[in-house]
């Protein structure tokens, strides 16, 4: 691991009823020596759920930061950490959807905190009603089921958590059955596989020292746009520079990306 990480020896808690622990605890232990602890009684679901049963006020950033402070609070520990995820649609509503899985860690006696996220591009099923066996088992097969659980919506109320077919299909005997995905991290492969991706960079990331005041968590911050056009030499929307900064205090630096023109399409003098 080489020098000794400003973290070594110490416990994070993480805000979790879903067993994200498991995607930190190894990337945390080995970058920066690090023990992760979940939560027990800490209530995250309380701030939205994405069956929207209970409403989303905060941004994903604010609930991220509540739990990780929640947390740290509950096991007593200096530092906290959270993870917040979002769907929304992309290409106008058609294609694939856009994941953003966003962590905030926080660190009560340094006064920091550092948010760093995924953005991808996912498939995720629509929701669907379902009235016959047949259909079911055509929609789980499209999900993945069992390993990507399902919400079943009836008359009754709603299911979460389903993996088990043979109680999904005895309600649908009894009528309609609206399911859709269970996006919930321990019940979503995919989101598992995303957050211990996440769990590297951010653990990566807090490794970087701050060159202005030493704190950790040094890294992405914001970018610059204004690419010039190869065509008209113009400025587009286009990234320029990426911006590292610190969490703690204004130091920034300015990183050039690698293409120094943009494609004339991206030009609004060119394409008026």
């Amino acid at each position: 691991m080489g020098a000794r990480s400003p973290f070594d020896g110490t416990t994070v808690a993480i805000g979790t009823v879903h067993g994200k622990e498991a995607a930190f605890a190894p990337a945390f232990r080995r970058w920066l020596g690090a023990w992760v602890a979940p939560t027990v009684a800490l209530d995250t679901d309380a701030l939205g759920t994405f069956t929207r049963d209970v409403p989303r006020l905060l941004t994903p950033e604010e609930a991220a930061a509540a739990k990780a402070r929640g947390a740290a609070a509950e096991l007593g520990t200096a530092t906290g950490l959270a993870t917040e995820a979002s769907y929304s649609p992309a290409l106008g509503g058609f294609g694939p959807m856009v994941h953003e899985e966003l962590a905030v860690f926080v660190d009560l006696e340094r006064g920091m905190r550092v948010r760093h996220g995924i953005r991808q591009h996912v498939h995720i099923a629509p929701r669907r009603t379902v009235r016959s066996e047949s259909e079911a088992q055509r929609y789980l097969q499209r999900v993945g089921f069992p390993a990507q659980a399902v919400v079943a919506h009836t008359d009754e109320g709603m299911r979460k958590g389903i993996q088990d077919a043979t109680a999904l299909l005895a309600l649908v005997r009894r009528g309609p059955v609206e399911l859709e995905p269970d996006l919930r991290a321990h019940m979503n492969p995919g989101r598992r596989r995303t957050l211990r991706r996440l769990s590297w960079l951010l653990a990566a990331r807090l490794t970087r020292l701050c060159p202005g005041c030493g704190c950790p968590g040094f890294g992405p911050v914001g970018v610059v746009r204004g690419l010039p056009c190869g065509a008209c030499g113009n400025a587009t929307s286009q990234v320029r520079l990426d911006v590292d900064g610190c969490p703690r205090c204004p130091e920034r630096q300015e990183r050039r990306r690698p293409v120094e023109v943009a494609d004339p399409a991206a030009c609004d003098a060119c394409n008026p």
